[in-house]
């Protein structure tokens, strides 16, 4: 499998625009809250800071997965990770458009 395949086969089964805690997005992406706090202070990750809590979308989720994964298959550094998560963002975005 892909590395492309393997990032498409994290979709999630959330509605669209759904917001997610730390502790739940942390659940859900079968990491630490730690860690994603990490993230969210190297802004690795995208959070809306509330009322004391850090709230995250549904959409955040294959992000989370990503980066997560990145991190851990190749040793990356969390802002490596998250260019190659980006690119990869990119890479299918340009793939839907030329589809169209």
């Amino acid at each position: 499998m892909t590395q492309e395949r393997a990032f498409d086969s994290l979709q999630p089964q959330l509605l669209e625009g759904e917001v997610l805690l730390v502790e739940e997005m942390a659940r859900l992406c079968c990491v630490t809250t730690d860690w994603l706090h990490t993230r969210i202070e190297q802004e690795v990750i995208h959070a809306v800071h509330r009322e004391g809590a850090y709230y995250l979308s549904s959409a955040t989720v294959v992000r989370v997965q990503q980066v997560a994964q990145i991190e851990q298959t190749y040793d990356a550094d969390p802002q490596l990770a998250a260019l190659v998560a980006d690119l990869v963002e990119e890479v299918q975005h340009l793939r839907r458009q030329l589809k169209r």
